[in-house]
């Protein structure tokens, strides 16, 4: 018997709409608990996107659907063969955008780097992951990263590379940058990624590395569970809540035995 989605009760028709005060709930979730959205914009005219398209992907509870957001990713996919140089569009964008760009493609000639198209599998679109964001109460455990991966896997599709950089979005005095940047490697080095050139890190779609990362990842969190509160909005009904409080569930029982290694 397995633990129920984490869903928001039902409201009464005459309670809609009201000043009623609804009471905080407090739910137990697991990744089986969450949901991935994705939108995206698409020009007709090709000079506004300049041969990058973007990506949001959305980290939210399941609640008949798409609930309350914890999390989002920001994901970049480039064709070279749109644009004279993608490098000048990388460089359009953003600096960040840019310093990838240029590390995985030749700047004069707009074209995928000699050793890196050598390396890979397959030859297509590049994708990069341009930024990941998750509540900081839910840091910590690596499920930022599995999440990103599982967007991946749903976007690859016609991907010769993904990238990232693993650093912080901004530096801070107190910081070491260059620590947290081998730390934050370490973590997506969980899901196939590899370091290559001047703090590009890369994952080749083209081999199973990402498929196999996933299956262990999942196996991993699926023993994970948090207790989310839900406040709803004042005034309004649960279709409006915010989440309040999250702590991590210390001795949850697995819903799943056989998954967890347990016997029947």
């Amino acid at each position: 018997m397995t633990n129920p989605p984490a869903t928001s009760p039902a409201v009464p028709a005459q309670d809609q709409g009201t000043d009623r005060v609804y009471p905080p709930v407090r739910e137990c979730i697991g990744i089986d608990d969450m949901i991935l959205t994705y939108s995206s914009e698409h020009w007709i005219d090709p000079w506004h996107d300049d041969g990058v398209q973007h990506w949001t992907v959305g980290m939210h509870l399941k609640a008949d659907g798409a609930g309350e957001r914890f999390g989002e990713i920001s994901i970049c996919v480039a064709d070279e063969y749109r644009v004279a140089n993608i490098v000048h569009s990388f460089d359009n964008l953003s600096a960040d955008l840019y310093r990838i760009g240029r590390t995985l493609y030749d700047e004069k000639t707009g074209d995928l780097q000699d050793d890196l198209a050598g390396r890979l599998a397959l030859l297509g679109k590049t994708i990069i992951v341009d930024r990941v964001t998750i509540d900081s109460r839910l840091r910590g455990h690596g499920l930022g990263v599995y999440l990103t991966g599982m967007a991946l896997d749903y976007l690859h599709q016609g991907a010769g590379v993904i990238a990232l950089f693993p650093g912080p979005l901004e530096r801070e005095d107190n910081t070491n940058y260059e620590h947290a940047c081998t730390r934050l490697g370490q973590a997506w080095a969980r899901i196939g990624f590899e370091p290559y050139n001047d703090g590009t890190w890369i994952l080749d779609p083209g081999t199973t590395a990402l498929t196999i990362a996933l299956r262990h990842e999942r196996e991993r969190l699926q023993h994970h569970r948090w207790n989310v509160t839900l406040t709803a909005t004042q005034g309004k009904p649960w279709t409006d809540s915010t989440i309040s409080d999250i702590t991590m569930a210390k001795s949850i029982p697995h819903p799943h035995p056989c998954l967890a290694g347990g016997k029947n």
